[in-house]
């Protein structure tokens, strides 16, 4: 064999000289790979799309996000077989490399998914970690909640769960282990369990679960575990009328309020204080269904409220519950994705099959359920599929059976709509370019006879169910149709839009006969689109809900508005602050709005606007005359209270703002920031003073010591600092916690520094010193107060307990005994505050709600529901 050597010295003296060549091929090379890769965005191609790079390592994991494409960039087209494939702007191949969404990674070959797909939560904590393979998911797949604790894993297979899943209680205890084949639950996952009316189904907080609702004057109500005064009536889940239309039910974060059905008089306040996902009335109005937040469905008295039955073993929450038209069949859609049959009146489980869309033939008799791209009939007896439609591709948004049962109209995700004919199996598309744009929503007339449809555009068209051809197009709407209900009767049809205004049609002329526009008045901070029309069941009644979750009662003869409830809200409640004298209470959310309270009456004083952003943090000032807010819009703004005026803007951060403290004197506040900076500002000229730089994360508390000389901070790095508020330097730093600290503050004698964790723990430290004095062991610590006495601690929780309910319990610092447990809240608690005079306790959660605890010993308590309804978030 001839060595290189040899073949240079070999060739001819006037030939090419191949020496030269050797060297100039790499050059090319190297060339033409930097060519390639300047073809458009930063694309790097994974040498091994299944190797996961350490991605919880932060210079790796900032590197991939700033080589990643935005894939709001990437440009999709369907392949023959109507697969998505994608391409980065302005190139022709299909894209292979990194794609980045806010925070998520995730890797892409030729075009489609492959790879690698993770997820975090806003302190870089993983949410979801998995693979795709060639656009669908495949292997193993975990979820985590944001302390880092499981809640649901398991492996996927050609895009279908396959094999054992496994899901758990946020406390680490596992909830359920639910086999699949091929997609199918192969073992149901726990023994079903019925519960009889004197069943204790909550035995964590050793209690029956109370009823649904209850009188507001009702003397079985026990008032002393309510509190004196609740401000908002959470978010809107579902509203239902009962069957004769006698009253509106309405599901909330919080429970179930009913009205009147034709006045919208409140009737019943929440006796049942929970998350409510999903409600509905047997057909013969004597039973309400509900589904919370723990896996099981509730049946109460319809009219008392008195519980039935508990229906559990769907191992999975559930999101909706149905009642089959001739009410023999209760069904219910879990996450897992499953439906369950039931029989509502022995708690029967009938059957278990896979799909999270369901729809009632009008007779009771078929159950038609989603199933990726097919739409699966079962017989509801006999739990024999009786038909199979395979259509498009593109999934399926919603389906809808005609009055006659004999058409069933499919609305896809890429906003087609076709019709099948049940007994010839023979499927209708709707002309897509008869609408210039996607349709949004759909409905059938109380005949059968006619499909109405609203686009993107603000058309509605009303097509011939039997040929699929139009008949007429009715136009009006400035802006997208967002729903569609027929009335009773058909005579009239109701269009809700995205401005947030209502039309009411003649279906036989097509004229308009009323606009109703009441929901554009709200606030314009929210969208206030319309997201429900719902006719009571004689017609004379339309009740809308828009985006802003206002509720309200209009006459369909004269589009008058009946009625306005308010109260209820879509927004999360982050911050607290009270007022010097106790008498006003503020809370900011993140609607980017600040409101003010009358703490003793619960009126609605005033609504502050002009944060960009969510409002983190509240603060008055000492001597009352300034309210300072932080926001993760990266400024602080100073506000009259009592005018409303807005005074001044601080800018000088460089990240969201989670945290202010003023100093005892009023003349410093500290704010702490995402990038971990904390700030110093002189109050009265508004100067920057210092920044103190030391923690490595989000700051999520900061707090002066009572003689103002000191500033403590925690983080999420599980750090806290104690610095010298003059100096800037750091007096002790504090490591012994294990998770996020989330509170840290100071006893008003100033001796000892008080902070709570996602550990779990409460931990005493010696202020001076940072010498621990003792640890309460309880749940994981969203946030604390201390009493103004100094003798009484209160921490709010991060994670529901039992039934979903998040705890706040109250400590006696010096005998480290419980006084009080309040249970109240259905979500994260974000604030717990004590009044200045001690008298109340208030607290803040994302349920939407503000509630306001009394703490006398010989207090009257005040159930005065009707002045929640001042709220209009």
């Amino acid at each position: 064999m001839l060595s290189p050597k040899k073949t240079i010295v070999r060739c001819p003296t006037n030939s090419i000289n191949f020496r030269q060549m050797f060297l100039f091929l790499p050059v090319l090379f190297i060339t033409l790979l930097l060519l390639k890769s300047c073809e458009g965005p930063h694309s790097p191609e994974p040498r091994n799309s299944t190797e996961l790079p350490n991605l919880d390592e932060p210079k790796i994991r900032n590197r991939i996000f700033d080589e990643a494409v935005d894939e709001a960039d990437l440009q999709f087209q369907r392949n023959p077989s109507g697969e998505k494939v994608h391409h980065a702007p302005n190139r022709e191949h299909p894209y292979t490399g990194w794609v980045k969404n806010i925070r998520e990674l995730q890797q892409f070959q030729n075009g489609k998914k492959h790879g690698i797909y993770i997820a975090w939560y806003g302190n870089w904590q993983k949410a979801e970690q998995g693979q795709y393979k060639n656009g669908i998911r495949d292997r193993l797949w975990t979820q985590w909640d944001p302390k880092g604790q499981k809640e649901i894993e398991g492996t996927y297979k050609d895009g279908n769960r396959d094999g054992l899943w496994t899901l758990w209680y946020p406390n680490g205890e596992k909830e359920n282990e639910i086999t699949y084949e091929n997609g199918k639950v192969r073992i149901p996952g726990s023994k079903l369990q019925i519960e009889n009316d004197n069943g204790d189904f909550d035995g964590n907080l050793g209690h029956t679960v109370p009823r649904a609702f209850v009188f507001k004057s009702d003397p079985q109500l026990d008032i002393s575990k309510l509190p004196k005064l609740r401000l908002g009536k959470g978010k809107i889940q579902e509203i239902q009328f009962s069957p004769d239309g006698t009253r509106l039910a309405v599901a909330t974060t919080i429970g179930i309020w009913i009205y009147d059905g034709h006045t919208g008089e409140e009737l019943r306040v929440p006796g049942y204080t929970d998350f409510v996902r999903s409600i509905a009335f047997s057909p013969d109005g004597t039973t309400l269904a509900g589904a919370s937040n723990d896996a099981a469905i509730y049946l109460w008295d319809a009219h008392t409220g008195k519980q039935k039955r508990i229906l559990t073993g769907t191992g999975a929450s559930v999101t909706r519950v149905l009642f089959s038209p001739d009410g023999q069949t209760l069904a219910s859609v879990s996450v897992n994705p499953s439906v369950d049959l039931w029989d509502p009146y022995t708690g029967e489980h009938r059957l278990r099959l896979v799909g999270d869309n369901i729809s009632f033939s009008p007779d009771g008799a078929s159950l038609v359920i989603v199933s990726g791209n097919d739409l699966l009939l079962w017989d509801t007896l006999t739990g024999h599929r009786k038909q199979t439609l395979t259509g498009s591709n593109s999934g399926v948004h919603s389906i809808l059976f005609s009055p006659d049962g004999k058409t069933l109209a499919r609305k896809n995700k890429n906003g087609t709509v076709s019709l099948w004919n049940l007994h010839t199996e023979h499927e209708k598309n709707i002309p897509a370019e008869l609408h210039a744009n996607t349709v949004k929503a759909v409905s059938f007339s109380p005949d059968g006879k006619i499909l109405a449809t609203g686009s993107r555009e603000g058309t509605v068209s009303l097509w011939n169910t039997r040929t699929a051809e139009p008949e007429q197009t009715l136009t009006g709407h400035k802006y997208w149709i967002n729903w569609i209900s027929f009335s009773p009767d058909g005579a009239i049809l109701a269009t809700g839009s995205a401005d947030g205004v209502i039309h009411l049609w003649d279906t036989r002329t097509g004229q308009q006969k009323s606009t109703l526009a009441g929901h554009t008045k709200e606030n314009q901070n929210s969208p206030s689109y319309i997201n429900k029309l719902l006719f009571n069941p004689g017609g004379m009644t339309l009740v809308s809900v828009n985006a802003n979750t206002t509720v309200q009662f209009w006459n369909t003869r004269t589009g008058q508005q009946k009625k306005i409830l308010t109260g209820y809200s879509i927004a999360d409640l982050y911050s607290l602050a009270f007022s010097l004298d106790s008498a006003t209470l503020a809370s900011g959310s993140n609607n980017k709005t600040i409101h003010l309270w009358d703490a003793r009456t619960g009126r609605q004083k005033g609504v502050l606007k002009g944060h960009g952003s969510l409002v983190s943090c509240l603060a008055f000032s000492p001597d009352g005359t300034t309210l300072a807010s932080g926001s993760w819009d990266k400024t602080i703004r100073f506000w009259n209270p009592r005018t409303g005026q807005q005074k001044d803007v601080l800018k000088g951060h460089t990240d969201s703002i989670d945290c202010l403290s003023y100093s005892p004197d009023g003349k410093t506040l500290a704010s702490g920031s995402w990038n971990g900076d904390i700030h110093l500002w002189d109050v009265p000229t508004r100067r920057q003073k210092n920044v103190f730089k030391g923690h490595t994360s989000n700051v999520y508390s900061v707090a002066f010591s009572p003689d103002g000389r000191t500033l403590a901070s925690g983080e999420q790095d599980k750090i806290i600092h104690l610095w010298d508020v003059h100096t800037g330097e750091r007096k002790k730093t504090i490591t012994d916690h294990t998770h996020y600290v989330s509170a840290v503050l100071f006893s008003p004698d100033g001796k000892t520094l008080i902070s709570g964790s996602w550990d779990d723990t409460i931990r005493l430290w010696d202020a001076h010193t940072g010498e621990h004095k003792k640890t309460f062991v309880w749940d994981t610590i969203s946030c604390l107060a201390i009493s103004p006495d100094g003798k009484t601690l209160a921490g709010g929780s991060v994670f529901p307990r039992g039934t979903a309910t998040n705890a706040i319990r109250l400590w006696d610092i010096e005998t480290e005994q419980k006084k009080k447990t309040f249970m109240g809240h259905t979500h994260s608690i974000s604030t717990v505050l004590f009044s200045p005079d001690g008298k109340t306790l208030a607290s803040a959660s994302k349920d939407s709600t503000v509630a306001l605890w009394d703490l006398t010993a010989s207090a009257t308590v005040r159930i005065d529901q009707k002045r929640t309804g001042d709220i209009t978030e």
